[in-house]
C-alpha cells in the first residue's frame, strides 16, 4: 500500500505530462483493444496503463460540440478511473472544427459561450489539477489573421479559469511538412494570438499520414515540432505543450517506429529549448470506427493494432517519461 501511495503522489506532483487518448478498452482474456460498443466487458484505460506504462501520467479527453454532459465520461468515473489512480485528466476543447471562419463564429459565437459555460460546470465536479486545451487547429480559414479571435480566447479564459486548472492556447501546426523552421507559417497567425498572454501554456499538435504526406515529411515531423515549439516559447514566452500527437501506421509501420525513436531522442532538447511540459497522444489503441481527413489512414493512429498487439513504436514510446 505504501508504493502505491508513493507512486500516487509521484505522478501527481510531475511536471512533466505524458499523456494518452482516454477511450475505454475492450478486455477479453486479459486482451485490451479499442472499445467498439459491441464487447461485453470494458475497461478504463489506466487500467492498461497501470501495468503497461509506468510513464504514463496523465489521460485526455475530447470535449466536442456534440457532447453529451449527461452520458460521456462522466465526472465521477473520471475522478474514480483517472484522478484516484494518480492520472491527470487533459481536457481537449474542440467546438469549432473545421466548421470554422469568421462568419461562422460570429453566426454562433453565443451557442459556444453558452458550452464553455456547461464546460466549467462539468470540469468544477471533478477533482484536483487539470489541463485545458482550448481551441487546436483554429488557425485556417482566415481566422489565423483575424484579429477578434483575441476576445473570443480571452473571454473563453476567463470563463474556465480557477485555481487546479492550467489553460492552454491550442494552435495547429499547418505549412510546408517539408521545412524543418517554417518562418511563414509559425508567425502567420500571429494577429490571433496575442490573447495568449493571459494564458498558463501553448498547445500545439501534429497530425501525419502517408495518405496525406510523404515519407519525408513524416520523418522531418519531430524536428519540425521541435523547431516549432523552441519558436513559440521564445516569442510568446510561456511554456508548450504537444496536445496531440497522431502518427498513422498505415502503410508506414516502420515510419512511425522512426518518428517516434526520433521524439524520444529529441525530448531533452524539447524541455530544455521549447519548455515542454506535456507529451499527449491522439490514439493509443487503433480505433477501427475512426473516420476523417486521413481517410483509411485514421483507423491506424494507435501504438496498439485492433487485435491488442503492440506496434514497434510502442516501445519507443515508451522512453517518453516525465
Amino acid at each position: 500500500m505504501k508504493k502505491i501511495i508513493i507512486f500516487i503522489a509521484i505522478l501527481l506532483n510531475a511536471k512533466f505530462i505524458v499523456g494518452v487518448g482516454g477511450y475505454d478498452l475492450c478486455k477479453k482474456n486479459n486482451i485490451y483493444t479499442s472499445f467498439d460498443g459491441k464487447c461485453k466487458i470494458n475497461a478504463n484505460i489506466t487500467e492498461y496503463t497501470k501495468k503497461e506504462l509506468p510513464n504514463v501520467n496523465g489521460i485526455s479527453i475530447w470535449i466536442t460540440k456534440d457532447f453529451n454532459f449527461k452520458k460521456w465520461f462522466q465526472p465521477k468515473s473520471i475522478n474514480k478511473n483517472i484522478v484516484k489512480k494518480g492520472y491527470i485528466p487533459i481536457f481537449i476543447i474542440y467546438w469549432w472544427r473545421d466548421d470554422i471562419s469568421k462568419k461562422y463564429i460570429n453566426k454562433h459565437k453565443i451557442e459556444y459561450f453558452k458550452f464553455l459555460n456547461k464546460c466549467d460546470d462539468y470540469l468544477s465536479k471533478i477533482k484536483g489539477k487539470k489541463y485545458i486545451i482550448l481551441n487546436p487547429e483554429y488557425n485556417e480559414n482566415g481566422v489565423e489573421k483575424w484579429s477578434a479571435w483575441n476576445d473570443l480566447m480571452k473571454k473563453s479564459y476567463m470563463i474556465l479559469k480557477t485555481k487546479n486548472r492550467m489553460i492552454g492556447y491550442g494552435v495547429g501546426d499547418f505549412g510546408n511538412y517539408g521545412i524543418t523552421f517554417d518562418y511563414g507559417a509559425f508567425k502567420s497567425f500571429e494577429k490571433s494570438f496575442k490573447a495568449v498572454k493571459y494564458f498558463d501554456f501553448i498547445a500545439f499538435q501534429e497530425m501525419r499520414a502517408t495518405t496525406r504526406n510523404i515519407k519525408g515529411d513524416i520523418l522531418n515531423t519531430p524536428y519540425r515540432s521541435l523547431e516549432f515549439a523552441k519558436y513559440l516559447h521564445q516569442k510568446y514566452h510561456k511554456p508548450t505543450f504537444l496536445a496531440y500527437l497522431a502518427l498513422s501506421s498505415y502503410k508506414g509501420l516502420d515510419i512511425q517506429k522512426e518518428v517516434y525513436k526520433r521524439y524520444s531522442e529529441l525530448l531533452p532538447l524539447f524541455k530544455k529549448e521549447a519548455d515542454l511540459i506535456g507529451f499527449n497522444l491522439f490514439h493509443l489503441f487503433d480505433r477501427p470506427q475512426q473516420v476523417g481527413y486521413f481517410k483509411k489512414a485514421e483507423k491506424y493512429f494507435g501504438l496498439i493494432d485492433k487485435n491488442g498487439n503492440k506496434k514497434p513504436a510502442y516501445f519507443w514510446f515508451l522512453d517518453i517519461r516525465p
